[in-house]
């Protein structure tokens, strides 16, 4: 299965490698209490919130390194 950025956050938390790509980019995302109510969220949803300050630049290269997992 393919991740990109209209993956739903729940689905990218429930696979090791996707948390881990996150973990990467937004260090105690995947510990965040609020991220699990974010979870029906696609990761280009909760970009567009100010809040989750996630620079498109750094969308950009979660996007990449989700394209590059085989799981």
């Amino acid at each position: 299965m393919g991740f990109d950025q209209h993956s739903k956050l729940g689905d990218l938390l429930a696979s090791e490698g996707a948390k881990e790509v996150l973990e990467k980019h937004l260090p105690g995302f995947a510990t965040n209490p609020m991220t699990g109510m974010a979870s029906g969220f696609t990761l280009s949803q909760l970009a567009a919130f100010p809040q989750a300050n996630i620079s498109s630049d750094v969308l950009e290269a979660i996007v990449s390194d989700l394209a590059s997992l085989t799981e």
